[in-house]
């Protein structure tokens, strides 16, 4: 598991997915978003790969970093992506992501992460 200042990276827990976690009361922004697509391109070593995504409570993204992270760049190495949104803002922070970034890959919000992981199995390498 890879700790950083305002995300973990577990590639231990699901085989074949990438759990990311990020910190409460964490202002997502661009930097950051390069910075953990920097932590995954070390992991999948170009490889796509499910990723399993928690935000943490009251955090929030900026338009910037919604921007990349719905991108070919920023989604160079999923091969489909899951958000675990259990607080109202974040669902709402998904919809808008959905309807107006359009992620250039399969993007699905679930309540629970038993349900984003049975999602994402779909999406598991089968090497």
């Amino acid at each position: 598991m890879s700790l950083n200042k305002f995300f973990s990276i577990d590639c231990d827990t699901y085989k074949g997915i990438i759990k990311i976690v990020y910190q409460d009361d964490h202002e997502f922004n661009i930097n950051d978003a390069k910075e953990v697509l920097k932590e995954i391109e070390q992991i999948a070593k170009d490889k796509s790969f499910p990723i399993l995504k928690i935000p943490g409570k009251y955090s929030s993204i900026d338009n910037e970093a919604r921007k990349f992270i719905s991108s070919p760049e920023g989604m160079r190495y999923s091969s489909a992506e899951a958000f675990v949104t259990t607080f109202l803002p974040h669902r709402i922070i998904g919809n808008f992501y959905m309807k107006i970034n359009k992620p250039v890959k399969p993007t699905a919000f679930f309540e629970t992460e038993k349900q984003a992981v049975e999602w994402l199995k779909q999406y598991v390498s089968k090497e």
